[in-house]
């Protein structure tokens, strides 16, 4: 609208710039006609003149003159008051254009001001679209989510029903075994460590060898020591 109310005022600028040739051009025209007016107005007078000189004779066409006269008179008059209307008129067509200019000018502004909101707008549109994409995105994400919750209230759910059946079993199992009468098993002997008092003491068949190695002598007496060795080894 405002691109074509510019394209208007260009109209109009352009219409009173012709107005104002015009108004030149009709300024002229009554100024020839105030010419002929002061030529008719002097032509009326010689007459006059003349008439005077031809006596009775002449009073008619005397008349006549004084008649033309003042018509030329009216005429150049009316004239220049249409030549001070055309001049008041012609300053008015300047005023006017003048502001007419202004105008188409505000408009341009006005023009390049709403092609600037036109590019915000797009700007704002473009943004939206965005915002738009993200919030679809929000709204995917927070589906699966919303899935997810589910699968995992149905999951727990699950275990839920599984502990209750175990606890069941768990009952049914302790019933089972209160059936049974089970007796005190003894407790197993506890192995004893070796102390200082534990020692082997020397064995009394060892005395009884060392005495027939004695009485003995010879080989006897080197096997009665074998045998001693191998007893003390034992």
């Amino acid at each position: 609208g405002a691109e074509r109310s510019g394209e208007v005022v260009r109209k109009a600028v352009s219409a009173m710039q012709q107005i104002e040739k015009s108004s030149g051009e009709i300024s002229n025209i009554i100024g020839v006609i105030d010419d002929i007016a002061f030529q008719t107005n002097l032509l009326a007078l010689n007459a006059g003149v003349e008439a005077a000189r031809a006596g009775d004779a002449g009073k008619g066409f005397a008349v006549v003159a004084q008649e033309v006269r003042e018509l030329a008179q009216r005429s150049a008059k009316a004239a220049k008051e249409i030549k001070a209307l055309i001049t008041t008129s012609g300053e008015q067509v300047v005023a006017g254009v003048g502001l007419v200019g202004e105008t188409g000018k505000a408009l341009e502004v006005i023009v390049s001001e709403v092609q600037e909101i036109n590019h915000h707008v797009s700007a704002i549109v473009t943004a939206t679209r965005e915002q738009s994409i993200g919030l679809q995105e929000i709204n995917t994400a927070v589906n699966n989510m919303d899935q997810g919750t589910q699968q995992n209230a149905a999951m727990v759910e699950e275990q839920t029903a599984a502990s209750h059946a175990l606890a069941q079993e768990a009952n049914a199992l302790e019933e089972l075994l209160r059936q049974f009468k089970l007796g005190q098993v003894a407790p197993a002997p506890r192995a004893s460590v070796a102390g200082t008092s534990s020692r082997p003491v020397a064995s009394p068949a060892h005395a009884l060898t060392r005495t027939v190695a004695k009485a003995f002598g010879g080989r006897q007496a080197s096997g009665a020591a074998t045998v001693q060795e191998e007893w003390t080894e034992f």
